[in-house]
């Protein structure tokens, strides 16, 4: 997480938490040159977001993490802790544009252990209906996960705006401390100008006097 980002971040928070879940579906999806059976849902959250929480979700199921193709896949996975099967897990998260908002689409299936998916026949429906019920499950986990994502994004727009307010009472408190000099060094300054002005009539009196004083001798000395 980029109309101000602020605001981007409190809509996005409140979409988020009325979600509307779309039921997972199925549909054929490309794996390993070929199209397979898969499950499938659209969720209204950010690829990025979708794939870190089903990453979560999946890491709490236990197994070994692997990548095939541009599938994920977990290995040896239990679907819920008291199910005593274990199965491979693939999934991808693709992005999809809307006209002012960004989806994920994840696309699942569940292979045997060990199954070379790549080899399924295009009809191959194994654990279909496992693979929708396990999106379906996934779904409120996601929503979860999406509003905590974006509660930490929200606090962080918090913080910056609270060091921001921060930063400005700083600058106000400098700003003044300079107008309080300033004002200072006014004051002095008008106070500084009525001594000189004394002064000045003091020593322009003292020169009266004495220009007085040679007016009257080159008097005296003119009359001699």
């Amino acid at each position: 997480m980029k109309i101000s980002l602020p605001l981007m971040v409190l809509v996005t928070v409140i979409t988020a938490s009325t979600p509307a879940f779309s039921q997972s579906g199925e549909t054929k999806v490309e794996f390993q040159k070929g199209d397979k059976v898969a499950a499938i849902i659209e969720l209204p959250y950010t690829a990025r977001v979708v794939e870190d929480a089903v990453q979560e979700w999946m890491e709490k199921k236990g197994g070994k993490s692997d990548r095939v193709k541009s599938f994920d896949v977990y290995r040896n996975t239990r679907l819920d802790k008291d199910e005593p099967e274990i199965v491979d897990v693939y999934y991808k998260v693709d992005r999809k544009m809307t006209k002012d908002h960004e989806n994920a689409v994840i696309y699942l299936l569940i292979g045997r252990p060990g199954e070379n998916v790549g080899a399924r026949t295009d009809d191959d429906h194994f654990k279909i209906v496992e693979s929708k019920e396990l999106l379906n499950k996934m779904a409120p986990y996601i929503d979860t996960y999406n509003l905590e994502v974006q509660l930490k994004l929200q606090e962080e727009v918090v913080k910056k705006s609270e060091k921001k307010l921060l930063n400005l009472k700083d600058d106000q408190y400098d700003l003044e401390k300079k107008l309080k000099n300033l004002q200072d060094k006014i004051a002095q300054n008008k106070n500084d100008q009525q001594l000189q002005t004394d002064d000045l009539t003091r020593q322009k009196e003292a020169l009266n006097v004495i220009q007085n004083k040679k007016d009257t001798s080159q008097g005296k000395l003119s009359k001699q």
